[in-house]
């Protein structure tokens, strides 16, 4: 079957720019005291059950159905990227309380699924030197480069943010392409090839170090992005990756000026009880380097991050992308 090429600009909300927006604020989507008083009521119900379970659909939270409704429509059809602002954390809720709303929440939008062979579904990010830290990029405190996960949906939990620095960045893919379709449309097939993406040591049992996605692809008439320029780039210390050739390097070097162009990108400065959700078919996005302060707790970076499997309810997807939508186990 011939691969699908789309030779035109994309329309719609999932098109943005931070030159397009009033701030960052335009993400932000504040908990009402009528959805807080749902999630006491939805606390209530799950005390003496795991933080991380059970079920989707039996979780006892009937009053969040309306918010988890409102964060799918605005991940699937609209800006890619919500920020649900408003939890009291340290006051109203605890820290394991707000990671069980959290799951709560990542169950109603879908399922959550493994991050690593060792089947984690739920990740801690924070400082390297602590003991249980996984190694990688997003445990180290210099900034994250662009990439895109291979869930469906990421969720974000910020129990504590860095005493400076550990901004979100965020940009459009479908402005990303619309501005490749303009500068360079020659390059458009090219981008629908599957590229080797490194999976930095996280690949599934029995699966090779890395895996071939297409920077691009279209199924069911939506543009689906998966772009980690960096992981690219490292495919190619596995011998068995062929070499990038000199029009692929430029042209992967040239996306990533694109997301580093002023005014495309958006940084979100944590704070805490923030939940992020971040579309990774639609919004590529990276972090800033940050800064702990070793003597408080309270400005000592820890997030808790969810991969979340839209499943069958989630947009088409072309096959070397829909393997991996079930998480890595």
């Amino acid at each position: 079957m011939s691969t699908q090429v789309l030779n035109r600009p994309v329309t719609g909300p999932n098109v943005w720019t931070a030159a397009d927006l009033p701030s960052d604020e335009a993400f932000v989507r504040h908990l009402t005291p009528a959805e807080l008083d749902a999630a006491d009521e939805a606390l209530a119900a799950a005390a003496g059950r795991p933080v991380h379970g059970p079920a989707r659909g039996d979780l006892p939270a009937p009053g969040l159905a309306g918010l988890a409704a409102d964060l799918v429509e605005r991940l699937e059809n609209g800006a890619g990227y919500v920020v649900l602002r408003g939890l009291p954390l340290g006051t109203r809720y605890s820290p394991e309380q707000a990671s069980r709303i959290q799951w709560t929440l990542a169950r109603h939008i879908g399922e959550v699924v493994p991050q690593n062979r060792d089947g984690d579904l739920a990740e801690v990010l924070e400082d390297p030197r602590h003991p249980a830290q996984r190694s990688g990029s997003h445990a180290s405190k210099a900034g994250a480069p662009f990439h895109t996960d291979p869930a469906d949906v990421t969720g974000y939990l910020c129990l504590a943010p860095a005493r400076s620095g550990g901004a979100r960045v965020v940009a459009s893919t479908a402005t990303i392409y619309n501005a490749l379709v303009a500068e360079h449309p020659e390059w458009l097939e090219l981008v629908y090839r599957d590229f080797a993406t490194d999976w930095d040591g996280r690949q599934p049992d029995g699966e090779p170090g890395w895996s071939p996605r297409p920077i691009f692809s279209v199924a069911g008439g939506a543009l689906t992005c998966s772009l980690s320029p960096k992981r690219i780039i490292s495919a190619m210390r596995f011998e068995e990756v062929p070499r990038l050739n000199a029009e692929e390097m430029t042209c992967l070097m040239y996306l990533e000026s694109l997301l580093r162009r002023p005014g495309t990108a958006v940084h979100v400065e944590p704070r805490p009880g923030d939940m992020e959700f971040v579309n990774n078919h639609t919004v590529i996005h990276s972090r800033t380097g940050f800064v702990d302060d070793p003597s408080d707790p309270g400005h000592r970076r820890r997030l808790q991050r969810l991969w979340i499997s839209r499943g069958a309810d989630g947009r088409p997807l072309v096959p070397a992308l829909r393997r991996w939508r079930a998480g890595i186990a």
